[in-house]
């Protein structure tokens, strides 16, 4: 009977073992998901402002290319080479060794627990890499040549990254 009782004993204490280790792996998954759904977040946060930019920038171009002499039912499209870039504030550290200097980068930061947040510096906007017209009148080389001037200058994207073309009629 003796051999029984310390079974159960047993048995009860895997138990709560099991609780305890299922409590730890819970309480480890609710500290890993917040910031996973906040990078997550920020993705869709950056490539819907991203679009926004674009659409904006599309807009601009747009309404300055309409005010051309001979230019109408104008279409853009802004292609960029890459996204927002941001840029976080860091504390440089170099030490001697006898290997030679090592440096050491820490970024700075503000808050505390899951309120810590890196301190940015200086966000770049995207990059302009394209820029495709499409309107009445781009069929024309010296109206198109103008839009390529105007939008080459205005915006500093190289002339051979802008193509016009005449849209239906």
């Amino acid at each position: 009977m003796k051999k029984n009782i310390g079974f159960i004993e047993h048995i009860k204490n895997r138990k709560n073992t099991l609780i305890v280790l299922a409590l730890l792996i819970l309480g480890l998954l609710l500290l890993v998901l917040p910031s996973t759904s906040k990078s997550i977040g920020s993705a869709v946060n950056d490539e819907e402002r991203l679009s926004k930019y674009a659409q904006d920038l599309e807009n601009k171009i747009g309404g300055l290319c309409s005010k051309i002499n001979g230019v109408s039912n104008v279409s853009v499209t802004v292609y960029f080479d890459s996204g927002f870039e941001t840029v976080y504030a860091y504390n440089e550290q170099s030490k001697e060794t006898s290997s030679g200097i090592n440096s050491e980068k820490k970024y700075v930061t503000i808050g505390s627990g899951n309120d810590e947040s890196m301190v940015c510096v200086l966000e770049k906007m995207p990059s302009i890499c394209g820029v495709a017209v499409v309107c009445k009148g781009g069929g024309n080389p010296l109206v198109a040549n103008q839009i390529i001037n105007l939008i080459s200058s205005a915006y500093n994207v190289p002339k051979n990254k802008i193509y016009v073309a005449e849209g239906k009629k």
